[in-house]
């Protein structure tokens, strides 16, 4: 496991061994006691490093990856265990949080790393201790809190392709009970891609982000936090770059087509429809109240209570062409409620620990997809009908997600050396879902007319209205369907810690998680595509230790551990019941898989000032049993075997900062890092046997990144100038492919960067 330290204060004078207070077991503990793999971040090296958002965590989280899907939801992977699916209403196999209380949807975490005091990701199944259950760990960011004294500061930074970003707080007592902190950041310009085909650009961030905490102590025994926080998103889409033309029904692709160039190897570059509007339209805010009052001097009562609410209209290119290949439009909107309440003690003088609770949440997902192609397309959907292109389509649902779960927890002391841990929840996830198909055109409901007189001459067929939903298939072929999934499960953990020495824990756990299940919102043809994947399980088991060797000048922290996996979500395909359309998208589970891996991490401080860290992550991710289902072409293939997607056997890091006096009351720092990560794959089924589309197509290859930094501050951390370069070989690299329609494409990551960051600190 990893356990990432930052030191803050006086930098020559602090401390860089001591401990981060982490909160993982809902209680503050040192990271070095706590038996469970969890890598956490200091707020300053946060943003002495330019880390502003959950996909830059990858430089400095081992085991930790990121994806985008091509409509623009975000996807986090740790030990292998992601849920790669682009609906809004897809629940995360990694969960996000801000000081406990999470974010329903990946999508709406873009604030989360916001004026920060740290970040926590726990690796490993959740469920037991936070309120969304997760098979592959969670994310805890914590805000940092209102101060007793005014205090102020700020960090800005201008890097190449004119990227602006600022990041600033006001923090201090209102009264002697009520104190106030006030962050905001936005980051502006920056188009860092390129068309190779003309001279056009595009990738310009406009994002604002809020945070409004509010600490009220009226007595010794409560406290009452609330925080108030949002965001609004207009930059440009990321564009993806063609990576080669493959046509779903080769008879039928149009020569203008296959004359498409293709992308060159080149960082930065990309290609899009000047005819169709690129544009981010997203809006979040969130309103979250923490409160805690003492019932006694060992018994505390928590109240976790939030409301969230995300809207989206965006418009993407998803081709990677300059034709109107595929592109699709994204309107949703999510509302959600939680409400957490938990009681918390001690007892045996306080060698008892334990935490009983109760957890209700409420989501409403409303998400409309509208898919156009170009008319020279090759989309196969009425092909060998006598029916013409179908030039648009769309998919819309309605998903009402209710959990209710309860949980308890205890950590009991035996001895000073052994520390037994176990918890359990129950939980009830019922999902209402109504959703249907419809087109953009009369081509549309001709075609389902056409083909339900073929498939059913005898009837029962129902005349289709042009945009009115409809699928292929008797005898539910019009209207909105309607479809409920109801699960329940029990989540555990048992483990035991144990310290030999002073300095060294060993630890030892068993743990089994789930994800519920979930709907997702398809271009369906048949009603069975819109079938919900069940939940997915995982039971982890894992060895650690966590060791000074006896010196303070040394962190050594490593892990060990096997996953046993059961019906993992991915989306797939099924074979059309109606026999026409041949492999069509839905979500499918795999039944079985195994994740085994390893984790080891190193920080040595040799001298005052100088810090040297190193990381390695293997993993060994398998399907074990028969699987038929298909790769990306639509060929039938058994997935036993395969390794996971987006999931790199080796992952490594290192990095080095040293910090050291100039004059007197100023010092230099110089520092830099390499992030490693092997060959890995972005999809299943990959099948070498298919020569013209082998499987390399969907690589993703190795690549390795290194980002450098120098400046000078003053002896007190009141200011910091620097300078810093991010990728600064230029790496050419991607971060996953996939096909539509047509068109094979990659998002391409950005190009060699550098920049100038200033950051000021005021007051206490």
């Amino acid at each position: 496991m990893t356990d990432t330290q930052s030191a803050t204060g006086n930098a020559r004078n602090a401390d860089a061994s001591a401990d981060i207070v982490v909160t993982a077991n809902k209680r503050e503990q040192s990271l070095k006691d706590v038996g469970m793999s969890i890598s956490a971040v200091g707020g300053d090296q946060l943003r002495s490093q330019g880390i502003t958002d959950v996909k830059d965590l990858v430089r400095v989280v081992p085991g930790l990856t990121f994806a985008v899907s091509q409509k623009g939801a975000p996807v986090y992977t740790i030990r292998g265990v992601g849920y790669y699916e682009e609906s809004l209403a897809a629940s995360p196999a990694v969960s996000v949080y801000v000081d406990q209380i999470g974010f329903s949807f990946p999508i709406e975490a873009k604030a989360a790393g916001l004026d920060l005091e740290r970040v926590e990701v726990l690796k490993g199944p959740q469920g037991t201790l936070y309120g969304q259950s997760s098979t592959g760990g969670a994310i805890n960011y914590i805000a940092a809190r209102p101060t007793h004294d005014f205090a102020a500061g700020f960090t800005s930074s201008l890097e190449r392709f004119g990227r602006f970003q600022f990041e600033g707080y006001a923090s201090g007592p209102i009264t002697d009970t009520l104190r106030t902190r006030i962050a905001v950041a936005t980051e502006q310009f920056g188009a860092w891609q390129k068309s190779h085909t003309r001279k056009d650009k595009i990738g310009d961030a406009d994002i604002f982000k809020a945070r409004w905490l509010t600490d009220w102590t009226p007595t010794d025994r409560l406290t009452v936090q609330l925080n108030i926080n949002g965001w609004s998103d207009r930059g440009d889409p990321n564009e993806a770059a063609l990576l080669a033309v493959t046509p779903q029904t080769p008879s039928r692709v149009f020569p203008v087509e296959l004359t498409q160039p293709i992308a060159p190897n080149r960082p930065g570059v990309a290609d899009w429809s000047t005819d169709f509007p690129q544009r981010t339209k997203q809006d979040f805010w969130q309103a979250a109240l923490h409160v805690d009052y003492d019932l006694t001097d060992d018994i505390t009562l928590t109240s976790l209570s939030s409301y969230q609410n995300f809207r989206q209209h965006d418009a993407r290119d998803t081709d990677g062409s300059t034709l109107s290949v595929f592109h699709v439009r994204v309107d949703g909107s999510i509302d959600s409620y939680s409400q957490e309440l938990r009681l918390a003690g001690r007892a045996f003088d306080r060698r008892l620990n334990w935490l009983v609770g109760g957890f209700y949440s409420h989501d409403r997902v409303n998400e409309v997809d509208t898919s156009r192609f170009d008319t020279n397309s090759s989309n196969p959907v009425f092909a060998g009908f006598g029916i013409g292109n179908l030039t648009g389509i769309g998919a819309k649902s309605l998903q009402h997600t209710e959990t209710k779960a309860v949980f308890g927890n205890i950590d009991l002391d035996v001895t000073d050396q052994i520390t037994l841990h176990g918890g359990a929840r129950y939980t009830k996830t019922d999902i209402d879902f109504t959703g249907c198909t419809f087109g953009l055109d009369t081509v549309w409901p001709q075609g389902i007319n056409i083909l339900q007189s073929r498939l059913f001459p005898t009837g029962p067929r129902f005349p289709v209205e042009p945009l009115a939903c409809a699928f292929v298939g008797a005898p539910d072929v019009t209207g909105l369907v309607r479809q409920e999934l109801s699960e329940d499960n029990v989540s555990w953990r048992a483990g035991v810690d144990f310290k030999p020495v002073q300095g060294t824990l060993l630890y030892g756990s068993v743990s089994k998680g789930y994800k519920p299940g979930s709907f997702g919102t398809i271009n369906a043809s048949a009603v069975s595509q819109l079938a919900p994947v069940v939940q997915e399980s995982v039971l982890a088991y894992e060895l650690g230790f966590k060791t000074d060797l006896g010196m303070r000048a040394i962190d050594l922290t490593g892990a060990v551990f096997y996953y046993d996996y059961s019906n993992k979500q991915i989306r797939g395909r099924i074979l059309d019941p109606n026999g026409v359309l041949g492999a069509i998208e839905a979500l499918v589970n795999v039944p079985k898989s195994r994740v085994k891996g390893a984790e080891l991490d190193l920080t040595i401080r040799p001298i005052d000032g100088l810090t040297l860290n190193g990381g390695a992550v293997y993993l060994d991710t398998k399907v074990t049993k028969d699987f038929a289902n298909y790769d990306p072409f639509g060929a039938p293939v058994n997935y036993k075997g395969d390794p996971f997607p987006f999931t790199p056997k080796w992952t490594l890091r290192g990095a080095a900062n040293y910090r050291f006096p100039i004059a007197d009351g100023l010092d230099a720092n110089l520092g830099g890092d390499v992030s490693y990560q092997s060959k890995s794959y972005s999809a299943f089924g990959l099948n070498p046997a298919v020569e013209i589309y082998p499987d390399s197509l969907f690589n993703i290859k190795s690549y390795a990144l290194v980002n450098l930094q120098a400046g000078i501050s003053s002896a007190d951390g009141k200011w910091e100038v620097s300078i810093y370069g991010k990728n600064v070989f230029n790496k050419f690299y991607w971060t996953d492919v996939f096909r539509q329609i047509d068109n094979t494409s990659r998002h391409i990551a950005p190009p060699a960067t550098y920049g100038v960051r200033v950051q000021f600190k005021f007051g206490s």
